[in-house]
């Protein structure tokens, strides 16, 4: 529901500024804070495979 929020609000020109995308997103991350307020807690860690490293930098 969210993607498709950000998505029409996007295309519509409202998120032409990266203020207002962080303000729109602080509000969803309130908004779940208080109906599920162990997101809180949520840690999340991104690592690359293999071969992400040629590709991503044209090496």
């Amino acid at each position: 529901m969210v993607d498709q929020d950000v998505l029409a609000r996007q295309l519509s020109g409202e998120l032409d500024t990266e203020a207002k995308r962080k303000e729109l997103f602080e509000a969803y991350a309130e908004e779940l804070l208080k109906v599920s307020p162990e997101w809180k807690n949520l840690q999340v860690s991104l690592v690359a495979g293999a071969g992400f490293e040629p590709a991503a930098f044209r090496l």
